[in-house]
């Protein structure tokens, strides 16, 4: 069955920005008005993919789902049964039904969408990443690079492109659906990006933690050393051996410029023999190596400027230095290095990071906020106009009224 998958939280029918590339694709614009409109959003979508013989269309809200364009096409019955319920409101006076039914029905909702919050996810659906279309491909659709300027990544939005790029967008996934599979490169590239994660994100968040302690004079140094071994497993693979220098010297101010082919060859090695194949790769597989360099050049630089600064300011301990650094220097390297691994964890903002801290035990179970828990649904007036959940209309006024502490209402999420 050939399907396309929208990303995020497409299945979530709210007006901040998650039914966007939906509507682009079935009515080449947005429209929050249709917000709620299920019935019309998959007849257009399944009219459009009709001539790529899209057979569905795959989105996530608490759970996977999928829409199905036509049951009697690429679908089996297996069977017809007839299966308990779980017995809310039942209209059968002669069937129990347990208080707490409701809220054991939403925890269970809950459980079963965290069995694919990590990797590998949602396994029953493959994805074929060398028609991955981006909203974040630059050359693709430049109107959204200013939009997202000084935007945490949660609050990015397609709202705001061009129509020159809605039209772009529309060729590249018709070039896509349309492209057979023969002419692509092959590569396995969702275990290409994850060996990157893979590689980094827990050595990375570790050291992170080791510099988030609170240490007195008397340990900073063998906590410098704990933190520089750390960054020397990070850099090993990559340690040409000849470019160490002969002398470690303490000097706070010393280059890190020998430590130059440690970082090409970190770079470049995960990479550089898929930049290799050139022409056979396809737009979007070229979208993902190049993200693949440009994520591996950033973490490569932090991590050998880390690696190099601790060697210069002699903490590390296969290399000693002729002198034990002054306590002074150890606390401004431990200093440079909490900022570099903090600006690189914050630009690099892998999902992987996005979790209960510290981890729950056998009877409780991490909850990442997720629709519909913990959201407002959308409602509209008659004359179309969009109000959040819980806004009302006065009299009077004329104005709308949204309770708040402040006025003495309340609202209940559930």
């Amino acid at each position: 069955m050939k399907v396309l998958y929208f990303d995020g939280s497409s299945a979530v029918n709210i007006l901040e920005g998650t039914m966007d590339t939906q509507d682009l694709v079935a009515w080449s614009e947005m429209k929050p008005e249709w917000v709620d409109n299920e019935e019309q959003r998959i007849k257009d979508l399944c009219k459009w993919g009709q001539k790529y013989d899209v057979n569905g269309f795959v989105r996530m809200e608490m759970n996977f789902e999928i829409m199905i364009c036509n049951f009697t096409s690429h679908m089996e019955v297996v069977s017809f049964l007839n299966l308990e319920s779980i017995r809310i409101g039942t209209d059968a006076p002669n069937l129990p039904e347990d208080p707490n039914t409701f809220w054991r029905h939403a925890f269970e909702l809950v459980h079963s969408a965290s069995w694919r919050e990590n990797y590998p996810g949602e396994t029953r659906i493959t994805l074929d990443f060398s028609g991955l279309v981006s909203f974040y491909d630059t050359a693709l659709v430049p109107s959204l690079v200013p939009r997202r300027v000084g935007l945490d990544r949660w609050d990015h939005r397609v709202g705001g492109i061009s129509l020159e790029d809605i039209e772009r967008v529309q060729d590249r996934l018709a070039q896509a659906l349309a492209r057979p599979p023969s002419a692509t490169s092959g590569i396995d590239w969702k275990t290409v990006l994850r060996v990157v994660v893979d590689r980094y994100a827990s050595r990375l968040e570790f050291i992170q933690h080791l510099l988030n302690l609170t240490l007195d004079d008397g340990s900073i140094f063998d906590h410098a050393q704990q933190i520089q071994r750390q960054l020397r497993t990070v850099v090993l693979p990559y340690t040409v051996f000849a470019t160490l220098p002969p002398n470690i010297t303490v000097a706070a101010n010393a280059t890190n410029l020998w430590a130059a082919p440690v970082f090409r060859e970190c770079a470049t090695s995960h990479a550089a023999s898929i930049a290799s194949r050139g022409t056979t790769l396809t737009p979007s597989e070229r979208l993902l190596l190049q993200a693949v360099r440009e994520t591996t050049h950033e973490i490569c630089r932090v991590a050998t400027k880390m690696w190099a600064s601790g060697m210069n300011f002699g903490v590390d301990a296969l290399y000693p230095a002729q002198q034990r650094p002054e306590v002074e220097h150890i606390h401004t390297l431990m200093g440079e290095w909490k900022e570099d691994v903090t600006q690189l964890i914050s630009w690099l903002d892998w999902s992987v990071w996005v979790k209960c801290r510290p981890a729950c035990g056998f009877e409780e179970m991490c909850y990442l906020p997720t629709w519909p828990f913990g959201f407002f649904p959308t409602t509209f007036k008659s004359n179309g106009t969009v109000l959040p959940y819980g806004q009302t209309q006065t009299k009077g006024n004329g104005k709308d009224h949204n309770p708040s502490a402040s006025d003495g209402g309340s609202h209940t999420v559930f």
